[in-house]
């Protein structure tokens, strides 16, 4: 989702440098993007909106027409030229036209005064910067105290304007000496003429903008590491999903509305199929790479157990080499499959394409709820600190794209909040529930599996100890003594706890059970108190409240289990 915001009075000699710039732009865009829908969300004024937009189309990219206002309200900003040309683009087929409502700017019946105008105007500022991961902007460079304006969308987006700093402030332009290494927001400056400005062409080429600090500016000559690498794994998210999915090697994929309550009704333009559409995509990937992670780790936990095996035999039962080139070959081998298998990364996809999934499950019921504005799902990311792990930067685009156009957000409304409760809630509390039953069932069978051992070691080591001499000259068969026997089941016990401990360790069981019953703690308080809330505004709250909670634990246990991908297997 790439906003666009530039100037009406664009130089008329000008036009055909900034269409050149742009499809530049749109192209090399493209070009990381080969199996990823690229969108314009475009204001669509006169100048730099229609020309982007324009040209866009031209290049076979969808663009979404997003109003200020009612169309009939709009047109006044508009000579008849310009007005049929606007008309004529919004008709194209590639081209979702959205009216914002007038919300504190009053009715939309009638003409509206200067101060209405520049709310809605500044309104669709915040839509652009709600609702973009990346900001095109064909700009002077110059400050503005206009709101909603060019300069006042890039300075916001960026965020190094702020209520304390003065709009008439000039903004200063410094040079990168290194690329940043944390650049949340990125705006691709075009700089442009404006109508009556100093002729001649502008001084500087395109280039991306970072936010430095108030009204100052850092200048990337190229495209940043961070957005180049994003954009590919943004692009190989979309198409791992389309291989495998048209190969038929994912399962069938979840859904969150077919989960809701029979007669469950749905909020008109919440996008809640695209939501639900995307959940289901990571969702499937997720169980899809879980399961192949989860059969290396099984795999190097058999390779442990048979070296164990081989070198317990080798030491008390057989001094055959053949024992110990099995055991060379199976300590070669497992590092080999390690090391040919580590460049894939099942288990950090896994990872990553859960905490979106479980991000997009959030997201869905609360906006269900009518409440998914009141929780930036992008702030408990950045404070999880999950985004600076390699792979899950990316996320934030794939939230962008699930965002509403308009939505007014009304602490005080009521919207399907019993279904919210019963399949989110309700269905969360049964799985939680489940799953720590289930682990700490496994955790008291290992915990028993330890006593025993340690009751077996100490009956051996006590019958050596009293009896070591006449056991060693028991003849059990093939000249083992019986010494050797009982040595080696010690072994074989410990070698068989040690495998289990390890593997319980790589797949981070004991920070799975914690996350678990962190998760039913929350859903079980949420449950209690909303039994107990009547308000819409205050049931919102819990939700919300219950949203970020949910959210920070799978985050943290992703980044607990994140490291185990980058472990060679212990043996």
């Amino acid at each position: 989702m790439v906003g666009v915001s530039g100037h009406r009075d664009l130089d008329p000699g000008d036009r055909t440098r900034l269409r050149e710039a742009v499809t530049d732009f749109v192209q090399q865009l493209k070009g990381h993007l080969p199996d990823t829908e690229l969108r314009l969300i475009v204001g669509m004024a006169e100048g730099a909106d229609l020309l982007v937009a324009e040209t866009a189309l031209g290049l076979g990219v969808p663009v979404e027409a997003v109003l200020p206002m009612p169309l009939e309200q709009y047109a006044a900003d508009f000579d008849v030229q310009t007005l049929a040309q606007l008309k004529d683009l919004l008709r194209r087929p590639q081209v979702r036209c959205v009216e914002l409502s007038a919300g504190a700017a009053g009715g939309t019946a009638g003409p509206h005064s200067r101060e209405q105008r520049d709310w809605m105007y500044a309104n669709l500022t915040d839509t652009l910067i709600r609702r973009s991961s990346l900001l095109l902007a064909l700009w002077d460079g110059r400050s503005s105290q206009l709101p909603g304006g060019t300069a006042d969308t890039v300075l916001r987006y960026l965020g190094v304007r702020s209520a304390d700093s003065s709009a008439t402030d000039g903004i200063q332009f410094i040079e990168a000496d290194e690329e940043p290494e944390n650049t949340p927001r990125l705006v691709y400056w075009t700089p442009a003429l404006r109508s009556g400005a100093a002729s001649g062409a502008p001084a500087r080429s395109p280039c991306y903008l970072a936010g430095v600090g108030d009204n100052v500016l850092e200048v990337l000559r190229t495209m940043p590491e961070r957005l180049r690498r994003q954009l590919a794994e943004l692009n190989s998210y979309n198409l791992e999903y389309q291989r495998l999915s048209g190969a038929g090697r994912l399962a069938a994929a979840d859904s969150l509305l077919a989960s809701l309550p029979a007669g469950t009704e749905l909020p008109a333009g919440a996008m809640l199929e695209d939501i639900d559409a995307q959940y289901g995509k990571a969702d499937a990937l997720a169980v899809y790479y879980q399961k192949r992670s989860d059969r290396l780790f099984d795999l190097f936990a058999f390779m442990a157990f048979a070296m164990g095996v081989a070198y317990l035999i080798y030491e008390k039962l057989t001094d055959a080499r053949a024992l110990l080139i099995a055991y060379l070959a199976t300590l070669l081998t497992s590092l080999g499959v390690y090391y040919v298998l580590q460049g894939k990364r099942w288990f950090g996809k896994h990872l990553t394409y859960r905490a979106l999934a479980e991000t997009l499950r959030a997201r869905f019921y609360l906006r269900l709820a009518g409440a998914d504005q009141r929780m930036d799902a992008l702030e408990v990311l950045a404070l999880s600190g999950i985004e600076r792990f390699r792979g899950f930067s990316w996320i934030g685009f794939v939230l962008k794209g699930i965002e509403v156009a308009d939505e007014r957000v009304d602490p005080d409304r009521d919207v399907a909040t019993h279904s919210v409760e019963q399949a989110w809630i309700e269905g969360q509390f049964r799985y939680f529930t489940r799953k720590v039953a289930l682990l700490e069932k496994a955790s008291r069978r290992v915990k028993r599996m330890r006593h025993f051992l340690f009751v077996a070691i100490l009956l051996v080591i006590s019958l050596l100890f009293a009896f070591g001499d006449q056991l060693h000259r028991i003849d059990v068969g093939l000249g083992i003594p019986l010494k050797n026997i009982l040595t080696f089941s010690m072994g074989l016990m410990a070698v068989l706890l040690g495998v289990w401990e390890l593997h319980r360790d790589k797949m981070a069981t004991r920070e799975l059970l914690w996350q678990y019953r962190n998760q039913l703690s929350h859903f079980a308080r949420a449950k209690a108190q909303l039994a107990r809330r009547s308000t819409p505004r205050r049931r919102n709250d819990l939700l919300v409240e219950l949203g970020k909670d949910s959210l920070m634990e799978s985050y943290l246990w992703a980044i607990h289990r994140y490291h185990r991908e980058h472990e060679p297997p212990a043996a």
